[in-house]
């Protein structure tokens, strides 16, 4: 049973979450999507790729779940509930975002006493949450629907997998 087993989460009447619209959480993976030339080794990604199924147990509602390497924005592992066209534009992306977010650090002076640990964005109707994973120079990507959750049960789901 994982943290939020015992909660609720309102299901929706067309597959619109990684639950729905996938059978089961191997049949969502899709380790081929965006390989970079470099690509990791099988051991790196058959990590990622059981990170992203506890992710998916953990929080069912979710829309998207990926594995980023944070360096290159290539997708080790994920699960997404639409379309898998965006996938690799959206981790790109969302290493980029990390990178700038370190930069500012840096900037600051921050990065002796500070260390990045996640990016929350909200938006109306969604919360996106970057993760970063230093130990292996990964990016946790999670959307999620605002009415399915909120930004604290987001957090405490994904730091208990830490």
């Amino acid at each position: 049973m994982g943290l939020f087993s015992s909660l609720s989460f309102r299901k929706r009447s067309q597959p619109e979450t990684v639950a729905e619209a996938v059978p089961s959480a191997e049949a969502a993976l899709v380790p081929e999507a965006a390989v970079a030339a470099a690509a990791p080794g099988a051991a790196a990604r058959a990590q990622a790729e059981e990170l992203v199924r506890r992710v998916g147990q953990e929080l069912p509602a979710c829309i998207a779940v990926a594995v980023v390497e944070a360096a290159t924005g290539t997708i080790l592992a994920e699960q997404w509930a639409g379309p898998r066209e965006a996938a690799a534009e959206v981790a790109a992306a969302n290493a980029e975002i990390v990178r700038q977010t370190r930069q500012c650090l840096e900037a600051l002076h921050l990065t002796d006493t500070e260390q990045l640990a996640d990016i929350l964005i909200t938006l109306r109707h969604q919360l996106h949450l970057l993760r970063v994973l230093p130990q292996a120079g990964w990016l946790l990507y999670l959307a999620i629907r605002t009415e399915d959750t909120n930004p604290a049960l987001i957090r405490a789901a994904v730091q208990a997998l830490d």
